[in-house]
């Protein structure tokens, strides 16, 4: 990145004076001292402070007192602004002063001249979206309807339409309203979660959102949770595509529908959403912004080491790194701008003030997102205050950027006590800026009317090439159901003026109840691919009663365009013909690959999973390439959920009889084993008939696999073999691979295996063996004696024995079992657990803070890393990816990372709590909610593994409260050990900031 000499100065004077700081936490004059106020910039300075991209400029379109702490906008139909203004962030208070302001722009010009006060008093407000002359609000706990009726611009009605949604988090509100085009409004339940109900409709059973997205009818009469699992950002490109971010993860597109999803109740999807970002979730991102002075005083210690800063570059003292606030992401849908520009993404980082660009393009079923900028961003800024939190598309083809312009943005959990007590966490609250952003040469259009607008005229306006007329003209016609639009729509449907108009024409005439099977056939044929898919959703529903759309849609199975495929996958799990199988064939052999696609078919199945099967069989070779073998597995996960014997015999027959291939025969019933599982049955009853002597030599020859020398892979798909098998057989082979001289992956398929066995003696087999086992291991071994009630008492056995350490066992675990229901197990748990006392967090902080005193190296530091780190986080590539990757905070200052490692619950992201799940057969499993789809919740612990447990088998979901990630890492590490892990995290390349958290958009990286 090339710097400017002011930017050169701010970087020397911010390393200077970070050189000066040595003083301790607790001397309370010399942080006053370090941490000076950054004062505002006023409007009228706000344009030097920035660098665009060139060919474009800023236009100040809002500015305080006109406006203040905004976070959404939305635009009526004549084109008034109503803005949602969020200035109680980041405090709870007892009369909540959020609001709405109504803006009116008179003359066109582009200025907003008038402010109404149209709403006051809303808590947390964060979203609004337009309908019927008023607006929904998101304001938490509550979707709000308000309106004006006597012109005055002030709200005189206040309905509470849809309320729940939890608040414990500032960071992870609802937000996102938008009209999808199939006239229901979507929303984005952000981190929080909650249990909706509708005050008009007290009887109806609560909708949960946690980890899911929502949708409404704007009449009140429908509330859906549907996938999706964002923080703050929702948007939708011209297709309809859904994108959200949260954090560092920038850009993330909902793939799978929660509908499809639900149609088979056998398909459990792990994940419905996907980071498309080229670079990764955490991005790389160019600040020009000089770090703030409390972040300076965390970072202090980094550069006041000599040897450091004599060989660190300029922007290895200057805080830019990943993207740790991503907020607002935006797909442009204008044509102010030239060509290259529409359907970019933008996305703003309130920590990094500024605001970065993504070009979007296809990539197989799903969409991908590339740095559109290299080695800078689209707009960034000088000014700490500058915090772009959201995006929205003009009636003038153009973005405005929102601005809430805040001093601080930070979650005040993630600032220590001694530096909060020198900020004020409010301040700005009564300033805010919208900007709009103009290409050089700009002519603006009129000023939009469209409440006069006759149905011929908003019909018209579906093909404005700018997105906000095309969708203010639906959702009118949508408001008004003026039947006299069907005929205008189908002449535009049939005109063929362009494809984003034959789509909107198709939408909206379905909701009017006016699309036909010929405008949908013909679609179904349209030269556009963006056209086609929107036909193939539309086309599910109908291909049931109409031959001839029926036809059409099983011919796009060989379409060359693998969206159109990965849709009309979907939309044939709505076809009840059998050519439906044969056409989810041809999409499986040619969309083999794509994981996407494979979920989108095996939605579609259920009932004929074994007609998709042999049809696949036909096509030579097709399981035995390796995506067939996936295809396999998954599809003998459904043979064993649907559970249906005539099904399962026929299968076990083709793929694991006497002639079958060993391989496929090995994935085959390893699938089947852990399909039947779920469902409730078991492998071992299906051992226990006619087939048991067809697949007992497979078990055998596992057992030998598990126990041999060969790759680590093999083994532990053959120790998952053995999880299905009998118990005596598992017994004789596994727990000698809980060892810690075989390979982790061995040792963690032999604990988990095990714990699969409902047989009694697996607890004290685990406990037997628990001195030999490493330390990751040990955490999953305890994991597995938490499962069952019988396996506690190994437990309780291994502790009095001292054979287990009661501190090896994590706080969540200790709390469960004083609070468990069995009096027996409890009373023994308090009086072993009181003898070993759990070990003071400040205390062992204050014993390791002399490590912060010693010289670390980092290529011991990697060393350590690996032993105690490695199991849940990545580095330079290594480790699993359960918590975040420590790239991430590698400029925090030591203080800082020596007080996470030791005290892991002293600051805790709510996507990091660990949660129990209790299921219906007693089981008790932990981890932290990684995913969450309509059918199921996975969980995942160190070394990333999995629980994949469908809702049907959850009785109890709870949070401890506490972190996954466990305390007592600083058992076997000496001050000096820490100091070298330390030493290595701070060394890690990509970023030198400490990644603050947004404002109502997310938290810092844990």
């Amino acid at each position: 990145m090339r710097l400017t000499a002011s930017l050169k100065h701010a970087l020397a004077v911010a390393a200077a004076v970070a050189l000066c700081l040595t003083v301790g936490w607790g001397q309370e004059d010399d942080l006053a001292k370090e941490l000076p106020r950054i004062p505002a910039h006023e409007p009228a300075d706000a344009p030097s402070t920035f660098k665009l991209h060139a060919g474009f400029t800023l236009k100040q379109a809002a500015v305080e007192p006109m406006v203040h702490s905004p976070v959404a906008v939305c635009y009526d139909a004549d084109g008034r602004l109503y803005a949602v203004e969020m200035r109680g962030y980041p405090f709870a208070e007892p009369v909540p002063t959020g609001g709405i302001s109504l803006l009116e722009d008179a003359d066109g010009d582009g200025t907003f001249e008038k402010r109404h006060e149209f709403l006051k008093e809303l808590s947390w407000p964060t979203g609004i979206v337009p309908y019927d002359g008023g607006v929904f609000i998101t304001s938490v706990p509550d979707i709000i309807y308000a309106k004006d009726t006597d012109g005055d611009g002030k709200a005189d009605i206040r309905r509470v339409v849809f309320t729940g949604f939890d608040d414990k988090n500032v960071q992870g509100l609802l937000n996102g309203l938008l009209w999808g085009n199939d006239g229901w409004i979507y929303g984005a339940a952000g981190t929080n979660g909650g249990d909706i109900v509708n005050p008009s409709q007290p009887g109806l059973k609560p909708v949960s959102v946690r980890g899911r997205d929502f949708r409404f009818k704007p009449d009140g009469s429908a509330f859906e949770a549907i996938s999706g699992g964002g923080q703050f950002g929702h948007a939708v490109d011209d297709w309809g595509h859904r994108f959200v971010c949260s954090n560092s993860n920038h850009i993330r597109q909902v793939v799978l529908p929660a509908r499809d999803l639900e149609r088979n109740p056998a398909l459990t999807a792990t994940t419905v959403t996907t980071d498309i970002a080229v670079e990764g979730g955490a991005g790389p991102v160019f600040r020009l912004s000089p770090p703030e002075p409390w972040r300076v005083v965390r970072t202090r210690q980094r550069v006041a080491d000599p040897n450091f800063v004599a060989k660190a570059s300029p922007s290895e003292l200057y805080a830019a790194g990943f993207f740790t606030s991503a907020t607002g992401v935006t797909i442009y849908r204008g044509s102010a701008y030239a060509p290259e520009y529409r359907n970019n993404a933008f996305v703003g980082d309130v920590g990094g003030n500024l605001v970065h660009r993504k070009i979007i393009t296809k990539n197989g079923a799903i969409l991908q997102a590339k740095r559109a900028d290299e080695g800078v961003e689209f707009l960034a800024s000088t000014d700490n205050w500058f915090r772009p939190v959201n995006f929205a598309n003009t009636p003038y083809g153009t973005l405005m950027i929102l601005d809430m312009y805040r001093e601080t943005i930070e979650h005040p959990i993630s600032i220590p006590e001694p530096i909060k007590k020198h900020l004020d966490l409010t301040s700005g609250r009564d300033r805010g800026r919208l900007y709009e952003l103009l290409p050089d040469g700009f002519k603006r259009r009129a000023k939009p009317t469209l409440n006069k607008a006759t149905t011929v005229e908003l019909v018209q306006h579906l093909a404005d090439p700018d997105a906000w007329w095309r969708d203010t003209a639906q959702r009118l016609l949508i408001e008004h159901d003026d039947k006299s639009a069907i005929a205008p729509l189908k002449d535009l449907a049939r005109s063929r003026p362009n494809a984003l108009a034959r789509a909107h024409a198709l939408w909206t005439l379905s909701v009017l109840g006016g699309l036909d099977d010929d405008l949908i056939g013909t679609a179904l044929a349209d030269a556009e691919p963006g056209v086609r898919e929107q036909a193939a959703k539309l086309a599910g529903a109908r291909a049931n009663s109409s031959d001839a759309v029926r036809e059409a849609l099983l011919g796009l199975a060989t379409d060359p365009d693998a969206t159109v495929r990965f849709q009309v996958a979907l939309a044939l799990g709505d076809v009840t013909d059998p050519g439906a199988a044969k056409a989810l064939a041809l999409i499986a052999a040619e969309d083999a690959s794509d994981r996407w696609t494979r979920t989108a078919v095996l939605s579609s199945i259920g009932g004929r999973t074994r007609a998709l099967i042999e049809a696949l069989a036909a096509k030579p070779g097709f399981f035995e390439s390796n995506e067939g073998r996936d295809w396999l597995g998954e599809l003998a996960m459904l043979i064993g959920t649907e559970n249906r014997a005539d099904d399962v015999r026929a299968f076990l027959d083709r793929f694991a009889g006497g002639q079958s291939d060993p391989g496929l025969a090995r994935v085959a019933v390893l699938g089947l084993g852990r399909g039947l599982q779920r469902s409730g049955g078991s492998l071992r009853d299906v051992l226990s008939g006619p087939a048991a002597g067809k697949i007992a030599p497979l078990f055998a020859k596992a057992a030998q696999v598990a126990v041999g020398e060969g790759a680590p892979a093999a083994r532990v798909d053959a120790i998952g073999l053995l999880a299905l098998g009998s118990a005596d057989d598992a017994l004789k082979v596994l727990p000698d691979l809980l060892d810690a001289r075989q390979p982790g992956t061995v040792q963690l398929a032999a604990i988990q295996s095990l714990a699969a066995h409902p047989d009694p003696r697996v607890g004290p087999a685990i406990v037997a063996h628990w001195k030999a086992m490493g330390p990751a291991v040990r955490r999953e071994a305890a994991e597995a004696l938490f499962t069952r009630r019988e396996r506690l008492t190994a437990l309780l056995d291994g502790i009095e024995s001292k054979t287990i350490a009661a501190a090896e066992l994590d706080p969540a675990r200790r709390k469960g079992l004083l609070v468990i229901p069995d009096r027996t197990i409890r009373a023994r748990a308090e009086a072993l657990l009181s003898k070993e006392a759990r070990p003071d967090r400040g205390a062992v902080i204050t014993q390791y803070r002399k490590a912060l005193e010693l010289t670390g190296e980092p290529a011991k530091g990697k060393t350590v890393f690996t032993k105690v780190c490695a199991t849940c986080h990545r580095a330079e590539g290594a480790g699993a990816q359960v918590g975040p990757d420590l790239a991430t905070v590698t400029g925090r200052s030591p203080e800082d990372l020596l007080i996470h490692i030791l005290d892991p619950n002293r600051e805790v992201a709510p996507n990091y709590l660990n949660y129990v799940v209790i299921t219906v057969d007693g089981r008790s499993l932990s981890g932290l909610i990684a995913e969450e789809t309509a059918g199921a919740v996975t969980l995942k612990r160190a070394e990333g593994a999995l629980d994949v447990v469908t809702r049907k088998q959850i009785e109890e979901i709870a949070s401890t409260g506490l972190s996954l990630m466990p305390e007592g890492l600083e058992q076997g590490l000496d001050p000096q050990a820490l100091a070298d892990l330390i030493s290595y995290l701070r060394s890690l390349q990509g970023t030198s900031g400490p990644g603050p958290g947004p404002a109502p958009a997310g938290t810092s990286a844990k």
